[in-house]
């Protein structure tokens, strides 16, 4: 009995992590922890196609959002979109688009704030 109980226990989690390899990433349905205009892109990778940069956006007056600034860490793990839900790739980002960022776990409090992103809005 013990011996099922532990297969038992093993196929579920097998399964589980097996249902959770499939999932697409999906742009988050919160308000964005920042909203504004790209102002600088440092590119840190050389390949275009899997790319790294630290963006640094300046927060549109009027739009109520949780920072005024941020350096967000985009990388291959980052969800970026356009404002249609077109997937795009860092190469199609550029200084003076309008963003949404979305941070993924802890960001560093500083001036600006800084984080990775696990998401990014293109308004072009």
């Amino acid at each position: 009995m013990k011996k099922l109980a532990v297969n038992l226990t093993f196929f579920l989690s097998l399964v589980l992590l097996l249902s959770n390899c499939n999932q697409q990433k999906r742009m988050p349905d919160t308000q964005p922890d920042v909203h504004g205009y790209v102002t600088n892109i440092k590119r840190t990778a050389g390949n275009k196609n899997i790319g790294k940069a630290l963006v640094a956006v300046k927060a549109l007056e009027g739009i109520e959002t949780k920072h005024a600034a941020a350096n967000i860490k985009i990388d291959e793990n980052t969800l970026i979109e356009d404002q249609n839900g077109k997937a795009l790739k860092l190469s199609n980002l550029r200084e003076g688009h309008e963003v949404q960022a979305w941070f993924d776990g802890e960001v560093v409090q500083a001036a600006p704030v800084q984080g990775y992103a696990k998401a990014v809005r293109i308004t072009y």
